[in-house]
């Protein structure tokens, strides 16, 4: 196959997925901190659903010229007073309290002078007719869109559905999804190691990054790329691919002697979409579906390179797994930014270079890192954005504009 963009890759799964997610489910809104809303929620009355008060304060019948009121109660926020406020009479109320009939204008407590017993009031300074009033519906009003479905319930938005009156949500259901590293040259930590093996991090790195962005339900497989076991790593991962939502993996995409991954993922059934990616660091790829029973299941195969397989999730596997659990925005945010230091690098094909951003007056820049190669183990945890550098472009120079991805830090 034709090595393609990034670009083209997530139109690619766009395509792929256009119908295809994991489903739904309806839970308590205690449940659904970091859930996708699969479903609008409009609201069914007017917010807030009664007039109130924003502080403490007087509710009065307002007359002009009229400087002295007498208190009739003294109500607490969710209280009501029965009855109608006539001319010269005012009620007490604390914040979110809800105006009494007759009454339409709040004076602030530090407006007043109140008897010792609490009985009358004197306005110490004058007032206008509806002063302070938050009125019935300042928020929103019967059939208005409050949550939009595809949007990540944050703990914002649990409030807003609870504010009214929601007891139940419909979200997308969570994605399982089963990670896989590969080679032979990875060990755990802890484990005895000879000379020319390496501790699995990609193992922690994509655990850690799968629960940043939401994802919970992870599993986890290592495979080695020895021939001797082919047969039967084919089969756990066949045997796994039934229960799951989606397949990331890293290491083995490469073509190398032993870069099996595409090799198990074709042996389980998986549809071929594209086995390499114009991209620096990280083209190293393969993509594939496996279909059977009307249900789709994304492959990733990427870089096993530390810095090269976390660009890759970022820009290639996030947005699948956002799409694919209902999510509306799949693409991380953008920002136009300054290169605070030069890059001198030729681009023959796109370059994403990890790096910092920094404000000066205002002014977003860029700063790459030192090292920012493939294998590098420490760029994960310095880079905070990835700059886009297209193909073909110059040497990124100091000072020079760049696009730049926002990564979550």
């Amino acid at each position: 196959m034709t090595p393609i963009s990034v670009k083209e890759v997530n139109r690619i799964w766009a395509d792929v997925l256009t119908t295809t997610t994991v489903g739904t489910e309806t839970i308590r809104p205690d449940l659904a901190l970091g859930r996708i809303l699969a479903e609008d929620i409009h609201a069914a009355e007017p917010y807030p659903p009664f007039r109130k008060s924003p502080f403490d304060g007087y509710a009065v019948h307002f007359e002009k010229g009229r400087t002295d009121y007498e208190v009739l109660a003294t109500l607490g926020a969710g209280e009501v007073y029965d009855g109608t406020v006539k001319e010269g009479a005012a009620v007490r109320l604390m914040t979110g309290g809800a105006l009494p009939d007759g009454t339409d204008t709040i004076v602030m407590q530090e407006q007043v002078s109140a008897t010792a017993d609490g009985k009358s009031i004197h306005l110490n300074l004058p007032v206008q007719k509806g002063d302070n009033v938050i009125p019935i519906g300042e928020e929103c009003t019967t059939g208005d869109l409050i949550l939009k479905a595809g949007s990540v319930l944050t703990a914002g938005a649990m409030s807003a559905a609870v504010g009214i009156g929601h007891t139940d949500l419909t979200v997308y259901k969570d994605l399982r999804v089963l990670f896989i590293t590969s080679g032979q040259e990875l060990v755990m930590p802890g484990e005895p190691r000879n000379g020319a093996q390496i501790y699995n991090s990609n193992a922690y790195l994509f655990a850690g990054l799968l629960r940043e962005y939401g994802f919970g339900q992870i599993g986890y497989m290592h495979v080695t790329d020895k021939v001797s076991e082919l047969d039967t790593e084919i089969t756990r991962i066949f045997s796994a691919s039934m229960e799951v939502d989606i397949i990331i993996s890293t290491g083995g995409v490469s073509v190398g002697l032993f870069d099996s991954m595409p090799q198990i993922y074709e042996r389980i059934g998986a549809r071929k979409l594209y086995d390499r990616v114009t991209m620096r660091p990280g083209s190293a790829s393969f993509g594939g579906v496996i279909e059977r029973k009307g249900k789709t299941v994304p492959i990733l195969g990427l870089s096993g390179n530390p810095s090269a397989a976390f660009n890759a999730f970022h820009l290639i596997a996030l947005p699948v797994l956002r799409r694919l659990r209902g999510e509306e925005q799949t693409a991380l945010p953008e920002l136009d930014c300054r290169m605070k230091e030069g890059l001198h690098k030729n681009n023959p094909v796109d370059r994403f270079v990890q790096g910092t951003v920094s404000y000066e007056d205002g002014i977003p820049f860029f700063t790459p890192l030192e090292r920012a190669t493939a294998g590098s183990l420490f760029g994960p945890a310095r880079a905070d954005a990835l700059a886009f550098i297209p193909k073909g472009a110059p040497p990124a120079m100091e000072g020079m504009s760049v696009r730049t991805v926002l990564l979550k830090k």
